[in-house]
């Protein structure tokens, strides 16, 4: 790797994923990636990926908290 770059993965991924991806996601991923002085889209996709789990664990818990608020555990409904 270059003076530049810093790996992208963390240093105990074993797997590799293949995404098929039209010319336009590709483009637009390289671009992002490169915004964000990431190595590839790959990498991009990867990152990205992962926010979108997290947001969405997030989402799902605050639902939860949320539905618990409105009707408590035990008030029978």
């Amino acid at each position: 790797m270059g003076w530049d770059t810093k790996r992208s993965y963390p240093v105990d991924a074993s797997r590799t994923v293949t995404v098929r991806a039209t010319v336009g996601q590709k483009a637009r991923w390289t671009a992002a990636a490169r915004r964000m002085g990431k190595q590839s889209a790959g990498s991009f996709v990867s990152w990205a990926a992962d926010m979108a789990i997290a947001f969405l664990e997030t989402w799902e818990r605050a639902n939860l908290e949320h539905a618990d608020q409105i009707n408590p555990p035990g008030s029978g409904l």
